[in-house]
């Protein structure tokens, strides 16, 4: 085995060039084999979230998508304030089972502050593992990743800013640090959550608004009963998250599938490169299998020295590939995808053997 090892450090030394377009090819095989489907897939896993974790988001009169988005995924500017009084109507509601105010437009380095009543972190799935949960406007909590991110840590004290942008005018008085999360959803991952009092007091108000209302209902047949309410409301639009997720699929659908086709036509010509590229290296290393033979070495010692690491970057590429859509779209990638892998790379070792 030393020997084999000798044989594969000549290769790295004089032919890395060539080891690594096997391996940026491998890689690229095994993104576009995944990628176009794994878009697809969590696209539709959060819409399908959302759908399920909230029935109707109140706001002020504008998008319904843009509520949403604000809302939901901290990606939209609010559409504007819904006052105390429409809160009072809606958590009242005979249809209503739950309700919980979310007040925005500030940020903490340039992350979203978010103002939240207790029932949000049960509700989308956010544990306290540290420390305890904001009960006065001064205080605050994140996610113990973007604390390690941003260096803080319990008992700091950081400043908000008004708006997204963290360069914008700063708020008087600092926030308290008094806990450490752990949030399913990339949009709680990456925001600092408060009280809604605090907002009231960073702006200076008496008179009670929120930016948007979660609302969940006691059954989903009720989502048909509420437009006739909602229209009959002045300053308020009701954005029913699968409703309007559900025409965003109707119009997506065709570029989803003309993208999924297009995808499987590059993966498809790229794994071609990619076993021509080791067909080629299989006639190139002829001279070293016909010198290891007459040296009497065994037949998988000839294999493993002249094709053995020109596999192993190609399995390699493969395989970190689908580790890498794993990682950032949980849920699309399952056994099988590797064991594709495992299929592509021995196609290609068994070509690099029969080139002759």
């Amino acid at each position: 085995m030393t020997k084999v090892f000798y044989i594969w450090w000549l290769q790295l030394r004089r032919r890395w060039m060539l080891l690594l377009v096997v391996f940026v090819l491998a890689f690229t095989t095994g993104l576009l084999i995944k990628a176009a489907k794994a878009g697809e897939q969590y696209l539709y896993s959060t819409w399908q979230e959302s759908a399920e974790l909230v029935d109707v988001i109140i706001g002020y009169k504008g998008s319904p998508i843009q509520i949403i988005a604000n809302a939901l995924y901290r990606l939209e500017n609010p559409t504007g304030n819904i006052s105390g009084e429409s809160y009072d109507f809606w958590t009242k509601h005979p249809l209503v089972q739950q309700s919980c105010a979310l007040s925005m437009g500030d940020n903490i380095n340039g992350f979203p502050l978010v103002g939240v009543e207790d029932n949000y972190y049960d509700w989308f799935g956010i544990d306290l593992i540290e420390g305890a949960l904001p009960d006065n406007p001064h205080e605050i909590v994140v996610s113990a990743s973007l604390a390690q991110k941003l260096q803080i840590k319990l008992g700091d004290e950081v400043q908000s800013s008004h708006g997204s942008d963290s360069r914008g005018e700063g708020h008087a008085h600092p926030f308290k640090v008094v806990g450490l999360l752990a949030a399913n959803r990339k949009a709680d991952q990456d925001c600092f959550f408060t009280t809604n009092e605090a907002y009231l007091n960073l702006h200076h108000q008496t008179e009670r608004t929120y930016t948007s209302l979660l609302l969940k209902l006691k059954s989903k047949s009720a989502m048909l009963m509420l437009p006739g309410t909602l229209s009959k409301r002045a300053d308020e639009q009701g954005a029913f998250p699968v409703f309007v997720f559900g025409q965003i699929q109707k119009q997506w659908e065709p570029t989803l599938v003309s993208g999924r086709k297009l995808g499987t036509v590059l993966s498809v010509v790229m794994a071609l490169l990619f076993l021509a590229m080791l067909w080629n290296i299989g006639g190139n290393e002829r001279a070293t299998k016909h010198y290891l033979t007459n040296l009497k070495w065994s037949r998988v010692s000839v294999v493993f020295a002249s094709s053995g690491l020109y596999s192993l970057f190609g399995l390699a590429g493969l395989l970190l590939s689908v580790r890498l859509i794993q990682t950032n779209f949980e849920g699309t990638v399952n056994y099988l995808d590797y064991v594709g892998c495992v299929f592509l790379w021995l196609l290609s070792l068994f070509l690099m053997q029969i080139r002759k």
